[in-house]
């Protein structure tokens, strides 16, 4: 009888943790989902700033110093943005991501993701997301915290930006994720320390097959983090991307 009561326990731990494993692939299938709300413009393969054109120019007001200045949507490229809008209040500039090899330097933003949420998406195009998965058995991390840190960003942006209340329509932080290769440095400068990392892979999942629990796992030999965003080919009918693009990076020794 004990027997039977100890198989009946494992077989429903495992239960629980293949639940647990569908719940947190439908979470980052929903963000993706919700990111192409914002996302309609295919990424060009040439240029991080080259995007489609649109049939009509959109012009946003921003009051700054006194003045008005009025911005054209063919105006406003990443650099510009930020320097007109900065970031959400949330976020802490102190805290960022540095791929020197993409010319990416962005501020991270932290979201706490409590068990039974969904995983929010970036602020903005500029911005990248840090999920605090603490309440999620054995997922993320934090730099330092020898776990594996994960990391989002906009490939792409198509909308009004609710912080800045401005528009926004070109290549998001993540537009060029696709070119980092294996040897390729990403850095996380905090207030204590820069954090380096060394690109191991890059793999493009689908988000209906794959074993999302190895992306996102704590369990990893080394320290790392993993950057994730959309990729493949868009579909503007359904308004989603095909793929699911994942960097994943290891902690390299302080020197």
């Amino acid at each position: 009888m004990l027997f039977g009561l100890l198989e009946g326990s494992k077989n429903f731990i495992r239960l629980g943790e293949l639940v647990l494993i569908l719940f947190i692939s439908f979470l980052f299938f929903l963000a993706c989902t919700i990111e192409t709300d914002t996302s309609l413009v295919q990424p060009n393969s040439n240029s991080v700033v080259a995007v489609g054109t649109s049939n009509g120019t959109q012009t946003t007001s921003t009051a700054t110093a006194g003045n008005t200045e009025t911005v054209s949507e063919e105006s406003l490229d990443l650099e510009r943005f930020t320097s007109l809008y900065g970031y959400h209040s949330n976020c802490d500039e102190n805290v960022r991501l540095e791929i020197k090899s993409l010319g990416v330097s962005a501020t991270i933003c932290n979201h706490f993701v409590p068990i039974g949420s969904n995983m929010p998406n970036p602020y903005g195009p500029a911005d990248v997301a840090m999920y605090d998965l603490t309440q999620w058995n054995r997922l993320g991390g934090t730099p330092g915290s020898g776990g594996n840190t994960i990391l989002a960003g906009h490939v792409d942006y198509n909308a009004t930006v609710p912080y800045a209340g401005a528009y926004y329509r070109g290549p998001g932080i993540f537009q060029n994720l696709r070119f980092l290769s294996q040897g390729d440095r990403i850095e996380i400068h905090t207030d204590e320390r820069v954090y380096i990392y060394e690109v191991i892979w890059r793999r493009a999942f689908d988000v209906d097959v794959e074993n999302w629990r190895e992306a996102w796992t704590a369990d990893v030999p080394i320290e790392s983090v993993t950057l994730y965003t959309c990729g493949g080919t868009f579909d503007a009918e359904s308004r989603k991307y095909s793929d699911r693009l994942v960097v994943r990076a290891q902690l390299l020794p302080q020197g």
